[in-house]
């Protein structure tokens, strides 16, 4: 099971360089949703979750 804070990290790092709109677009989801997530305001599901770490860990950017 993925961590919520290490997937948070990643994504927070990665927006430094990357617009999380384009990333939300990635994984399809909505683009407040990856917002809220960041901010730490929301979790997300398992599955969302797992698609964001596997576009974090496999995009090349």
């Amino acid at each position: 099971m993925l961590d919520q804070e290490v997937v948070r990290q990643k994504l927070i790092k990665r927006a430094e360089r990357e617009k999380q709109t384009y990333i939300a677009n990635q994984i399809g989801v909505p683009k407040q949703l990856l917002s809220d997530f960041k901010l730490g305001k929301k979790k997300l599901w398992e599955s969302t979750l797992q698609a964001l770490n596997d576009y974090l860990d496999n995009s090349l950017f």
